[in-house]
């Protein structure tokens, strides 16, 4: 029987112990990556619970407000020819409205300020000097009226207009009626008073009766 020395046993013995550690740390490694795979659904879960934060919206920019005045009148004017030429009422009409109401309000104060002018031109206890400064302010008041007495005209027949195209009827022969009881009768066939009026009495299926 061969013996073996106790050098060659103390190998043995460290040899069993390297290799039996060599198991313990691959039968680790591979439940760590087992465990590793189980939870890595969770993980995946759990992002899709926590979304990246949504950009905020940003909010539209605010449109300024149509303002009609004495200084841009005329070029609004022309704003809503162009614009009915290509068949966009609506936007026409928008504009049309302030200009009538902006023109009907100018009239209404104009012709409250001259009725005052000349009351205190009348009026005996007014220095003669005042007098004379508000007569220079009459002759300016009576060119201010006709000019703003035919932009209020033009717009509420305008206004007829565009309502007939839109297909609001009522609102239509509303400004036609109204623009025909402030302008004087034309015979003209092209006058537009006479335009009015064909208007209208199609609104109202009239038309040739009168």
């Amino acid at each position: 029987m061969q013996h073996i020395s106790t050098t060659e046993k103390d190998k043995a013995i460290t040899n069993a112990t390297v290799l039996r550690y060599k198991k313990i740390s691959m039968s680790f490694f591979f439940v760590a990556a087992f465990l590793l795979l189980l939870m890595s659904p969770s993980l995946s879960v759990g992002a899709e619970k926590n979304p990246k934060p949504q950009p905020k919206p940003q909010a539209a920019p605010v449109q300024k407000e149509l303002v009609v005045s004495d200084a841009n009148l005329q070029s609004h004017q022309k704003r809503v020819e162009d614009l009915v030429s290509k068949g966009d009422f609506a936007n026409a009409l928008k504009i049309m409205l302030k200009i009538n109401d902006y023109t009907k309000e100018v009239l209404f104060t104009v012709k409250a300020i001259k009725t005052q002018y000349e009351k205190a031109v009348n009026d005996p206890s007014v220095a003669q000097k005042n007098k004379e400064d508000l007569f220079i302010k009459l002759r300016g008041l009576n060119q201010l009226i006709p000019r703003y007495t035919t932009y209020y005209e033009a717009s509420t027949f305008n206004l007829g207009y565009i309502y007939a195209k839109l297909g609001e009827t009522e609102k239509g022969r509303k400004y036609l009626v109204e623009f025909l009881q402030m302008t004087p009768y034309s015979s003209g066939r092209d006058s537009q008073w006479m335009k009015a009026k064909t208007l209208l009495l199609e609104l109202y299926s009239l038309e040739g009766e009168f």
